[in-house]
This record gives C-alpha cells, sequence and structure tokens, in this order.
C-alpha cells in the first residue's frame, strides 16, 4: 500500500533532519504536499472581496517579496512547528519594507521590536499583524490573515507585504484623483507637462505638511504657494529636481501630454524611490554630526550640538531634550555630559516624512547591511562566540575597540539561557553592534518612549517638540563645558538577555532538544501521511473496488 511506505519514506529521510533549518523545511515541504491551505484561503478571500483583479495584482507582487523575504526566514527564530515568532515575522517585513522601499511601516517600527523583546510578556501584548492594513480591507480578508498568523510561513508573510503594498497603491490613485478634482483637471482626458510637475509638486507639499504638523488651513496656502515650503523644508529645490528625474524615467522624452494613469504610474513610482533620494540627505547629515564628535564615534557632546546650530548654522539641530530622549538618540550614563547618539538621531522619525497612512520615508539603517552580511554567512540564528568572531572578522569593517567587544561576545553567551551561543537577533548582539560600530548601528531602544514624528508629539504632551532659540541658550548655560581629553565612555546595559522566540530563550531551547528527535519523526510521519494520503486517494479514485475496501477497513 502506498500509505505506509510514503510515511516509511519520510521517516528516513528525516533521520537527517534535527536542526532547526532543515525541520523548518520539512515542515514547509509537508504544507506544500498537502497544498498551502493558509494561503490559498487567503487568496480565495481576497479574490472574493476585492476582485480578481486585486487578488491577480497581489499575488504577482507576492514572489518579489517571498523571494526578499526567504534569506531572513532561514535564520531568524521559529516556533516549534517551523513558522517565525511574532516579534521576528515583524522584524523581518520591516527589513523586507526597509530595504525594497526605504518604507518604515507603522506598527513594524525596529526600536519597538526591540524595547517589546524586554518585556515579560512582550510576544502576548504585541497587536496582530494584519494590523498593518489599517482596517482598509474587508472583514473576510482580516480574518483570513488572523487565521494564518499564529505560525506564519514565508507565503503568508509575502502576501501580506503584497497586500500592503498594493493598499498603498490604491491610496496614491485617490491622492491624485483628490488633486485632479481640487485643480478641476480632466480625470479622462490630458494635462501638460508643466500640469503634471504642478500636480507632483501638490502631492509632495502635502506630504511634507503632514510630517510637520501642519493643518488647514495654512496647510493650503502651501500648497498652492501662498507661503514658502522653502521655510519648513530647505531642501526642497533638489527635491523638485528628483521629481524631474523621475518624470523622465516613467514617461517617454517626446511625451508634452499624460493623461491620469501616467501621472499615476509617476506618482506610484516615487513612491518607491523616494525613500532612496531621501537617504542622501540623510548621509549629508551624518557628515554633520560627524564632524561635531569629541572622544567617542558616533557620539556628539549635547553642548556641540546645540552650539553648532549658532555657530555652524545646523538649521535642523533644534530637537528639545524630551524630544530626543523620545527618540532613544541621547547617551546619559553621565548625566552631567549627555550626549548624543548620531545614528540613533538620524534614524529617529525627526527625520521621517509621512507620505502615506501606512508607512514613513525615513533615513535607511546602515546597520542593516552589516546583519545581511552576517546572516549569509553564518546561516542561523544562534552562533557560538568564536564563530560570530570569525564571521565579522571576514565580512565586516573592524570594529572599534576590537579587543573590548570581542570580550563582549563572550561575556553574552555566558549569561543564563544562552547555552553558549549569541543570538543574532537579540537585544544583546544589537548593543553589540553599535559599540562595534557607532557610526553605522543605533543603540537598541529600552525605554517604552513612543517614538512619534514631531507633530504627534507636540499633540500628545502639548509640548514643542523643537527649542527655542532662547530655551536653546538657557539649557546651554546649564551645561558644562566639554572636556577634549576626556576617554571614551559608553555604558552597556545590564538588562536580561531576551530572543524573539514565544518562550524565554532557556525554555525554548529545552523544549527543542527534549522535543526535537520526536518532533521531527512527527514532522516526517505526517509528510509521509500526506503523501500517502495523496497516492492513495489518486489510487482509489481510479479504483472503486479499492475504495470500498479502504472504507470497510476504516470502518473496521
Amino acid at each position: 500500500m502506498p500509505f505506509p511506505f510514503f510515511a516509511f519514506l519520510a521517516l528516513w529521510v528525516c533521520g537527517h533532519a534535527d536542526r532547526p533549518g532543515e525541520h523548518s523545511l520539512m515542515v514547509e515541504l509537508a504544507k506544500r504536499a498537502h497544498g498551502n491551505h493558509c494561503q490559498d484561503h487567503i487568496l480565495e478571500s481576497i479574490e472574493a472581496k476585492m476582485g480578481a483583479n486585486r487578488k491577480e495584482w497581489i499575488e504577482g507582487q507576492s514572489i518579489g517579496f517571498e523571494a526578499a523575504l526567504r534569506p531572513l526566514f532561514a535564520v531568524l527564530p521559529h516556533t516549534p512547528t517551523g513558522g517565525l515568532t511574532a516579534n521576528a515575522a515583524r522584524y523581518a517585513l520591516h527589513r523586507v519594507f526597509v530595504d525594497a522601499r526605504g518604507w518604515n511601516v507603522n506598527g513594524l517600527e525596529e526600536s519597538k521590536l526591540y524595547a517589546l523583546s524586554l518585556a515579560q510578556n512582550g510576544p502576548a501584548e504585541l497587536p496582530p499583524l494584519h494590523r498593518i492594513l489599517q482596517g482598509e480591507v474587508p472583514q473576510e480578508v482580516e480574518s483570513a490573515f488572523e487565521k494564518c498568523s499564529a505560525d506564519m510561513g514565508v507565503q503568508e508573510l509575502a502576501l501580506l507585504a503584497a497586500t500592503l503594498d498594493e493598499l498603498v497603491h490604491q491610496e496614491v490613485l485617490q491622492q491624485v484623483k483628490a488633486v485632479f478634482k481640487a485643480k478641476k483637471l480632466p480625470m479622462f482626458g490630458h494635462i501638460d507637462d508643466q500640469q503634471l510637475q504642478k500636480v507632483l509638486e501638490q502631492v509632495m507639499i502635502g506630504y511634507i505638511c503632514d510630517a510637520a504638523g501642519i493643518v488647514s488651513p495654512e496647510r493650503e496656502k502651501y500648497i498652492d504657494g501662498k507661503l514658502d515650503i522653502k521655510e519648513k523644508y530647505p531642501s526642497w529645490l533638489n527635491l523638485q529636481n528628483f521629481l524631474h528625474s523621475i518624470q523622465e524615467v516613467v514617461l517617454p522624452t517626446q511625451a508634452t501630454r499624460v493623461d491620469f494613469e501616467d501621472l499615476t504610474n509617476v506618482i506610484k513610482e516615487l513612491n518607491e524611490h523616494y525613500g532612496r533620494w531621501q537617504n542622501g540627505e540623510c548621509q549629508v547629515l551624518s557628515q554633520e554630526l560627524r564632524q561635531l564628535e569629541s572622544e567617542c564615534p558616533g557620539h556628539v557632546p549635547l553642548r556641540d550640538f546645540y552650539s553648532s546650530h549658532f555657530s555652524r548654522g545646523n538649521w535642523q539641530f533644534t530637537e528639545s531634550v524630551a524630544y530626543l530622549r523620545s527618540l532613544g538618540a541621547l547617551e546619559e550614563s553621565q548625566r552631567e555630559k549627555p550626549k548624543l547618539i548620531s545614528t540613533n538621531y538620524v534614524l529617529g522619525a525627526n527625520n521621517c516624512v509621512a507620505t502615506s497612512k501606512y508607512y514613513s520615508q525615513c533615513c535607511l539603517n546602515q546597520c542593516d547591511g552589516h546583519l545581511r552580511k552576517l546572516e549569509k554567512a553564518v546561516a542561523k540564528s544562534e552562533v557560538a562566540p568564536d564563530d560570530l568572531q570569525a564571521a565579522v572578522k571576514a565580512v565586516l569593517p573592524e570594529p572599534d575597540m576590537p579587543a573590548l567587544v570581542s570580550k563582549k561576545l563572550v561575556e553574552i553567551s555566558q549569561k543564563p539561557g544562552q547555552a553558549g551561543r549569541v543570538a543574532l537577533h537579540g537585544l544583546p548582539f544589537a548593543e553589540w553592534l553599535h559599540h562595534a560600530y557607532p557610526r553605522e548601528c543605533p543603540a537598541p531602544k529600552i525605554h517604552n518612549l513612543p517614538e512619534e514624528l514631531p507633530g504627534h508629539f507636540e499633540t500628545r504632551n502639548g509640548k514643542s517638540p523643537a527649542f527655542s532659540d532662547e530655551d536653546m541658550e538657557a539649557y546651554l548655560k546649564k551645561l558644562p563645558e566639554v572636556d577634549r581629553d576626556q576617554e571614551c565612555h559608553i555604558a552597556w546595559t545590564e538588562e536580561p538577555v531576551e530572543t524573539w522566540t514565544m518562550e524565554s530563550p532557556v525554555e525554548s531551547r529545552r523544549l527543542l532538544e527534549v522535543t526535537a528527535p520526536f518532533s521531527s519523526l512527527w514532522v516526517c510521519a505526517c509528510v509521509g501521511m500526506l503523501l500517502g494520503g495523496l497516492v492513495a486517494s489518486r489510487f482509489t479514485s481510479k479504483n472503486p473496488q479499492a475504495s470500498n475496501e479502504s472504507q470497510e477497513t476504516m470502518t473496521a
């Protein structure tokens, strides 16, 4: 009979599949052998409630997202059944959207992941992952994603990413329609290239106003040109040139008249590439901060940060102490000598532009590039310190203070629950990366203060996120002079070691060690049963007598 044969074959094959990656692969093979019902259910719900065209668009986009997710899926912490843990799934989507689009999706912010990983019940407190869709899909589609959320595989994550991407596309359509309607432009006719440029500029001015918390009627005055947007966004001329370059790429060079669909394609392309363009400004900002460094690389004495606003004309260095603290951009281990953490400042919400209700365009995290190289080099989520140190030496630049940070890797691996390994995507290694590469890697945010756009911070706190010149001068008088000969001192946190697993690290590892042989056999048996069942069903469908005999045997 085919059924026991396939079960036996699967058990024999799985004799060597005792590693987490191979275990996950067998689970995925089991899903595919029986048909990925979860993925199919999501697509069926999308087609039934959102239409065949939108379903086809989402399914097509998911291919690219799946390819981007697979390398991460292989090295992030998994559940015992092979899916990603709740925090790991969020981190994977965050990384893919930042890498592919430069989008910081609302609800997937990396700093919040590290903060939540410190909470006693972090994963249980996380909102459902499908909330990133902002309730803009039918309830049946949300329910389909929710049913798959307990143990999401790479296909389901890719579909969720593609669905969000499609919602952004629909949002773009609505924004363009609103501008056309306000300016009484023809929806089904043509406009000339000057009108096109004007519409693009008005859409971008709207984004800038939203990020700065500028509301009507002042917002309309900026959009109409009655107020100069350069006062709020000094890089406006550079942005205009970028808009023009996008037009040249998307539209035929000989086109002098375009229609609504052409304009929509231009803005879609703009949304996808704006984050990369904006990152050029972020690099300039990083260089300005580097010139202000004193004894510690990647850190600027707060006194020098504020003083440069007056002495160097750094117009953007005005954020208040309270707002910098909420961004996680202050190093206050020596409270009388606070320092600005340059990378956290550059990556903060203060440098984001809210171009969508679903995401913000923020500066790109250079540390993600370091992590990608390490993920490829070690190909697992937990690594022995010697192996990790060898990988760092092989694929990354030499760290600052190499002896100190190398010793720290051993200390991390010896903490309770680590079993001599370092979690590649845990809080302690994130902090290690910050100390090793302070100009590229941010300090993990360990407090629960919300990181907000300036306008949202002011609304919630009733205080301005920026100092006035008078407030800044008053604060500078309180700070002591900077000691240029002082040695660098940046404190290490002594928070409990946590990794992104459903249980605590030690419980999760013991569970895997105890149950791995049995779970592997169980998974492999399931594969065999599924394969055998499929063959048996085909066999019996062609042989009614065999089908009757099988039915009688089951009854007995």
